[in-house]
């Protein structure tokens, strides 16, 4: 029975094209780097500072540089091939965590411009990995690869956390070997694509209004932009303020990344579109409930209970969003005439609108007291963020 289960999962896979095989193995090696850049990059910057507002600073340059970016790569790509500008911003995207970790500084200022470098890899990589994503795939592979590309980035999340916790423990360079070892990787990620044929874009302008379905679509990313913020500053702090353990946090990651992996494939394999209305808001409404024991203050319950509700709702609304989101931009393709770039640029925008529209006053209240900003964001921003998705139905 496994092996025919196997099998079964095998002839999916094969079913893709070549060049989403490719993709596949660089979004891989990609999500290996990415908790040793994300996690203990973030570890590192409050167990040096014990100070909230200069990881959300360093979030912050990352948020609003990103769309920025968006734009400039469909400038660079008249220049500069796909395949080496996506593999520039996989390599790039790894200089802000270098830098946090080699050039530790106390200023604010600084690392908002580390956040800023981070971001500016960070923008190049998803524009160019979103364009190639909606051209590799089709309305009938799009729901198996993005559950794949979700399962293998949290199995990834699951294994890698643990052993890179337990190297900051063991080594006092720790935090400097995961840096050089998520530049290792981001190298391999880049270079995957080397042998593939991948068309470079045209760029052009749109030729009509924006259609209501695309509006819906922009609101959508708003919506998911507010509760994606929080989950990037989060469960490191609140594991970290609890515990003050490296080798816990990156334990506890990977166990909710293995819960909330069986949960994307799981979504993945048996999500259908037409679902979305009934998902979408249900993912939304699980951030909330994640947040609510917080308001009553941080503990090894509550937090837990956000990890688990926190990451579940994470994956489940990635996975019912992303390819309803595809399908709406090439509708609007054949429908104004306007280019893949233009629109992929347009929704990041959207998504950070959403991300900076929550981290702000997330700073704002840290700046005041970091204990209440950690114990009411996580409510804050799913209360704002369905708000948001209700109000997008009417856009339709």
């Amino acid at each position: 029975m496994i092996a025919r289960r196997i099998k079964k999962e095998l002839s999916h896979f094969v079913a893709l094209p070549e060049t989403a095989k490719l993709l596949t193995l660089s979004y891989f090696l990609r999500s290996i780097a990415y908790p040793l850049m994300s996690i203990f990059t973030g570890a590192f910057i409050w167990q040096t500072s014990n100070d909230i507002v200069l990881l959300i600073l360093y979030h912050l340059g990352n948020f609003i540089i990103l769309p920025v970016m968006f734009v400039a790569n469909a400038k660079l790509l008249r220049i500069i091939s796909l395949r080496r500008l996506y593999a520039a911003g996989v390599m790039f995207s790894g200089l802000g965590p270098l830098l946090v970790i080699f050039q530790r500084s106390e200023t604010p200022l600084m690392y908002l411009l580390y956040g800023i470098l981070y971001g500016i890899g960070n923008g190049l990589y998803w524009a160019n990995r979103n364009y190639l994503t909606v051209r590799q795939t089709t309305t009938t592979t799009r729901s198996y690869f993005t559950g794949l590309q979700f399962t293998l980035a949290i199995i990834a999340s699951m294994v890698i956390p643990p052993i890179a916790g337990w190297i900051v423990i063991a080594l006092s360079f720790g935090y400097q070997l995961l840096a050089i070892l998520a530049v290792v990787f981001l190298l391999g990620a880049g270079f995957s694509l080397k042998h593939g044929m991948f068309k470079t874009p045209v760029f052009s302008g749109i030729k009509k209004h924006p259609s209501s379905v695309w509006n819906k679509a922009r609101w959508l990313s708003v919506a998911i932009g507010c509760v994606d913020s929080a989950i990037y500053i989060l469960p490191t702090v609140l594991i970290l303020k609890l515990t003050g353990n490296e080798a816990i946090l990156g334990l506890v990651s990977g166990i909710a990344s293995g819960l909330s992996g069986c949960a994307s494939y799981v979504v993945g394999r048996k999500y259908r579109q037409p679902m979305f209305s009934l998902m979408f808001p249900i993912a939304i409404a699980g951030f909330i409930l994640s947040g609510v024991p917080m308001l009553w203050g941080i503990s090894i319950v509550s937090v837990s209970w956000y990890l688990l509700i926190a990451n579940l709702s994470d994956s489940v609304i990635w996975i019912v969003n992303e390819p309803v989101i595809m399908d709406m931009i090439d509708d609007e393709v054949k429908r104004s005439g306007t280019s893949y770039q233009r629109l992929i640029a347009e929704r990041e925008g959207f998504l950070n609108i959403g991300r900076i529209a929550v981290t702000l006053p997330f700073l704002a209240i840290a700046m005041i007291n970091q204990t209440l900003a950690l114990e009411t964001i996580a409510v804050l921003c799913g209360a704002i963020s369905l708000i948001i998705a209700i109000s997008s139905r009417s856009t339709t």
